[in-house]
């Protein structure tokens, strides 16, 4: 599975973006950027609806945006690597 079946399979990123990201390396760090926004954003969801219904999908949501940043910070660093290599 490739770069951007993984991040489709989070569902957090549109199409668009994910070929965005995977066609340009240099959209990733402001994609990394939005992600830990959204995942704290998820995170303070998460922490004022603890005794909630809704908490778990916030917790999921939380998860899914860390996932997808550190795919992204992988494709970065592979990225820098083959830039330093060629």
């Amino acid at each position: 599975m490739g770069f951007s079946d993984e991040l489709e399979r989070l569902m957090t990123l549109s199409r668009h973006q994910i070929e965005l990201v995977c066609a340009d390396a240099t959209q990733i760090p402001e994609f990394i950027v939005m992600c830990r926004e959204r995942f704290d954003e998820h995170l303070v969801e998460y922490d004022e609806a603890r005794e909630d219904d809704e908490a778990q999908f916030h917790w999921q949501e939380a998860v899914a945006w860390r996932e997808t940043s550190a795919m992204l910070t992988v494709m970065l660093d592979g990225d820098v690597v083959q830039r330093r290599s060629a």
